[in-house]
């Protein structure tokens, strides 16, 4: 490996990642002062120095447009730009990007064609980053396989090399793809106008859609042809037809490639459309776990992320700025999840667990960027974590911040509760008994933005207390309360109880609260909470077949707590 210095980052120069006319991309990595053990991975792309000043230009203008789309989980995340100040790169212009291990068009010569199911999850978050740049009044202009970049398993737009802005309805076109042109963006360039319009991308998409189903496409255009464009899309269509493709994918395809571009759906109903088709292939129903299990975590605003399991699998889906859906993870290791819990007890480094039904306790984890929350390098292999020996553990749960000292709670199945600290060494405590706690607990559950624990015995009652060190429990509810069967601790000694019927209901204790909106009907079978930063309240509720329904209040000025007025389906894709 041949490295070379650009700034704080060292570069593999004999490892290229992408290179062009007017730049290079080279993996890089960075060991930040008094961070030992903490090294970044990202992707530098290096523009020549000798470039011509409207090559300058269009590299600044990239740069501004990876920046705007900060935030967006399915573009890749801008993380910085500079001029290089000595070295063999001096007086280049340098861009650091969030790393990628893979591009689609490498996958597809890899593996072939993809199932139907899978090439629509691997494109529906390409369509809802479409339609973010769309919104912001940006054409991407050359949507192809080289250009979606995988990165910790999600599929992304990535080379804003070429995009242009809005002028009214169309942009300058500064280039492209031959093959992923539309008929009129031919028409366009040899008309000597070179306009390029949103509609131009979505017909790129549907080339690259039925490139994913047939592994490569029938043909490839090396010249500007309006005629090519139409040809190669006949067949590409009729190579679908032949091959017995689900016809509903078929379809969609049809329409982006439509030559009237009126009928091409915009990137939002794509997107729409592709993860519905992603859903009902991997998410069919099968044989379901009498309650499916979920958990909820933040590692600060805007995020807030939520993994949920059944027999199924595991899955997970997150907020920045919009909910985004739901992406499968990689189930090798554990076994099927009895019980799930999250939180960051590293800086910027997100934590998962799950107990599994043979009463083995697995952990993974993550780390993402202080600054863009994009993820830093893929998802750790599952390890196994020691648990309390002698007998098995039912329930588990976590608390902390990165910025508070974390804990792990365990429930095990003769009712006793124990926990685990993190030392400022970074190692784990021995598991020690949770001082006080009631006997005969089935769960026990951290306070969401405060200190507080709630725990839930066999019989369906609530304990309480304020905190780990008072070795003080609590009945913080009437004695012919109905029996609850999940509970979320909340400031000021408040409660979220989910009882034996089903019924979700807020007791504010001390909370100042205004009113706590009505869940939609359901079988609801647990409830669980997470905070994105102290003056911020997040709810799930979860029903056996794993719908999770989800709700969040902020506190004002005054101090009251303002809770959103419904209840928002996860398991609904998100609105166009």
């Amino acid at each position: 490996m041949t490295e070379t210095r650009v700034g704080e980052w060292l570069v593999d120069e004999s490892a290229p990642l992408g290179s062009g006319q007017s730049a290079r991309v080279l993996p890089a990595r960075r060991v930040r002062p008094h961070m030992e053990g903490i090294v970044e991975q990202r992707a530098v792309k290096i523009y020549h120095a000798q470039g011509s000043a409207d090559q300058r230009r269009r590299a600044l203008e990239e740069i501004r447009v990876q920046e705007q789309l900060l935030g967006c989980p399915h573009a890749v995340a801008y993380v910085d730009a500079f001029v290089a100040e000595d070295g063999p790169f001096a007086g280049c212009l340098v861009q650091v990007m969030e790393l990628g291990d893979r591009s689609l068009g490498d996958h597809l010569a890899a593996e072939g064609p993809l199932p139907p199911g899978e090439a629509a999850a691997v494109l529906a978050g390409v369509a809802w980053a479409l339609e973010d740049v769309h919104r912001r009044d940006l054409v991407h202009a050359d949507v192809k396989p080289g250009n979606i970049v995988r990165c910790r398993g999600l599929w992304k737009i990535a080379d804003f090399n070429v995009t242009s802005v809005l002028r009214e309805t169309a942009a300058w076109d500064l280039g492209g793809t031959y093959t992923y042109m539309s008929p009129r963006r031919m028409r366009s360039v040899l008309a000597g106008r070179r306009e390029v319009r949103p509609v131009d991308d979505l017909w790129a998409l549907g080339m690259v859609l039925g490139e994913c189903l047939l592994g490569e496409l029938p043909a490839r255009v090396d010249h500007v042809s309006e005629e090519e464009a139409l040809r190669l899309a006949g067949m590409v269509l009729a190579a679908l037809s032949a091959s017995g493709t689900d016809p509903r994918t078929v379809e969609l395809v049809r329409e982006l490639l439509s030559s009237d571009p009126a009928r091409r759906p915009v990137a939002g109903a794509v997107a729409h459309r592709l993860r519905e088709l992603a859903m009902a292939a991997t998410l069919a129903p099968t044989r379901l776990l009498p309650r499916a299990v979920f958990t909820v975590t933040s590692y600060g605003d805007p995020h807030l992320e939520v993994f949920a399991a059944d027999t199924r699998g595991l899955e997970h889906g997150w907020v920045i700025g919009a909910w985004d859906g739901w992406y499968p993870m990689d189930g090798s290791g554990p076994g099927l999840a009895r019980a799930l819990a999250a939180g960051c007890p590293e800086t910027y480094r997100q934590h998962l667990w799950l107990l599994d039904h043979e009463g083995q306790l697995w952990r993974r984890a993550l780390a993402v960027d202080r600054e863009t929350y994009a993820p830093t390098e893929d998802w750790s292999p599952w390890s196994l974590v020691p648990l309390p020996g002698g007998v098995t553990q039912i329930d588990i749960a976590s608390a902390g911040a990165p910025w508070t000292a974390h804990r792990l709670y365990a429930v095990d199945e003769d009712g006793a509760a124990r926990h685990t600290d993190r030392r400022d060494d970074g190692e784990w405590s021995d598991w020690s008994p949770v001082p006080g706690a009631p006997a005969d607990l089935v769960a026990l559950r951290p306070g969401v933005s405060c200190g507080g624990l709630a725990a839930l015995d066999r019989s369906g009652t609530v304990w309480h207390s304020p905190g780990l060190g008072t070795a003080r429990w609590r009945r913080p509810l009437d004695e012919d309360h109905p029996p609850v069967r999940s509970v979320v601790p909340l400031p000021d000694e408040g409660l979220v109880v989910l009882t034996e019927d089903h019924r979700c209901v807020l007791h504010p204790g001390g909370l100042v609260s205004g009113p706590f909106p009505e869940p939609p009907p359901g079988h609801y079978t647990a409830v669980g909470g997470s905070s994105r930063w102290n003056g911020h309240l997040e709810l799930v509720l979860g029903e056996d077949d794993g719908r999770l329904v989800h709700t969040w209040a902020e506190r004002d000025a005054t101090g009251h707590w303002r809770w959103n007025t419904r209840w928002w389906d996860l398991r609904e894709p998100p609105p166009v």
